[in-house]
């Protein structure tokens, strides 16, 4: 596991390179973390999909968006541009690194939502796995506006701090979504965005929902769709008390299992 920074130098992003353990496959995956608490809860799952991954001869990058975790920038700057570029240096990156020629890309929730997209806009992705996908940017926000409003401490709690601010800023668990950044994201839509360039697409779900089964009719026309029910641990943005840590086993395996399925005649 090699710590980098990469990317335009006014803005660098930070990354962990999983080298392969085994023969060295002709292919890398770029993980695409979801943001604020679930980042936190999905950290170990993914480290865990990378090592796997590794085993298995892949070359796998993670990287930290722009404004988030280690990699430079205030999320009080960043847009929704911003994010779909870093996933294009994320993919230059591994190319260059890995000295690479195919390579796929795996985004959990709003990870999923800007790699479907930022696919979308090439040519060169090999596989695309969305997992737990946020459907939208505006269905996001209000995923976590009715969070906020269903979670309001009683006069014996202590409170989150998630609220709507004055200035537009939506505080949630710890993390921070600027007026600027959720207004950016409200054009993107998995609905309105089938990635027809990627061959290879896995949509990999933790629990069924309305809004899964929309994005299943919507992308079922492409010929390289396949969609599989995991069932798993799926509440990522709670706060618990055991370090938000999600595992979710079988999710981790489907996805690998897929990626391996791909490779062979």
């Amino acid at each position: 596991m090699n710590p980098m920074f990469f990317g335009q130098s006014e803005s660098p992003l930070y990354g962990l390179y999983h080298s392969p353990q085994s023969s060295s496959r002709n292919e890398g995956v770029v993980l695409c973390y979801p943001f604020g608490q679930e980042y936190m809860r999905a950290h170990r799952a993914f480290r865990q999909l990378a090592l796997l991954l590794t085993k298995k001869g892949y070359h796998v990058l993670r990287f930290d968006f722009r404004g988030t975790g280690d990699s430079s920038g205030s999320m009080d700057d960043v847009e929704a541009e911003h994010w779909l570029r870093d996933i294009d240096d994320a993919v230059a990156e591994l190319r260059e690194t890995a000295s690479v020629d195919r390579v796929s890309v795996v985004g959990l929730r709003l990870g999923a939502l800007f790699a479907a997209h930022a696919c979308s806009r090439r040519t060169d992705i090999a596989r695309l796995v969305v997992w737990d996908p946020v459907l939208s940017g505006e269905l996001y926000e209000k995923e976590l506006l009715e969070e906020i409003a269903t979670d309001a401490p009683s006069e014996y709690e202590v409170s989150h701090g998630n609220e709507m601010a004055g200035d537009g800023t939506l505080h949630f668990n710890g993390f921070s979504m600027s007026a600027r950044f959720r207004e950016s994201i409200k054009g993107l839509s998995l609905m309105d965005s089938i990635p027809s360039s990627v061959p290879k697409l896995l949509h990999v779900v933790s629990v069924e929902t309305d809004q899964v089964s929309q994005l299943r009719a919507a992308w079922r026309a492409h010929p390289g769709y396949r969609y599989q029910y995991a069932p798993a641990p799926h509440d990522w943005n709670e706060v618990d008390d055991f370090g938000g840590i999600l595992l979710p086993q079988a999710v981790i395996q489907a996805i690998v299992n897929w990626l391996e399925a791909q490779q062979r005649p």
